[in-house]
């Protein structure tokens, strides 16, 4: 399988420590618009054609235990199908499926690892 079916970064998703503050930085001082909330823990802003989703981490809110870094990054494919084909093809090139494929409401999506656990997600969005 070749990567030339990806058409191009989908969001890539923050983990935050306060979700409030964070919003503050984002809308306030960069200036992006939010394009729609998800419950209170998540954030999701369109820059251009593309999307960087806050997420509140599920830590204690002191320094020690604070949690922040890049959670996942997503590349978007056109059919659903193509997200089933990636799925065999990682799994003969034994790569780690974290999750999926599954569906949900807005598409069907595949959750993997690459070598340093950096999670990456192969997502087609309903039309």
């Amino acid at each position: 399988m070749s990567n030339n079916t990806f058409k191009g970064l989908n969001h890539i998703t923050l983990r935050v420590n306060n979700i409030e503050k964070a919003e503050e930085f984002y809308s306030e001082i960069l200036g992006f618009e939010v394009e729609k909330k998800l419950g209170r823990s998540m954030t999701v802003y369109r820059i251009g054609k593309d999307t960087l989703v806050l997420v509140e981490a599920e830590t204690e809110y002191e320094p020690k235990s604070k949690d922040y870094r890049v959670d996942h990054f997503g590349f978007f494919v056109d059919t659903p199908e193509e997200v089933d084909k990636y799925a065999e093809f990682f799994q003969e090139k034994e790569v780690t499926i974290l999750s999926g494929p599954s569906n949900r409401k807005t598409g069907r999506f595949i959750f993997i690892s690459d070598p340093d656990g950096n999670m990456i997600e192969i997502f087609n969005e309903a039309g």
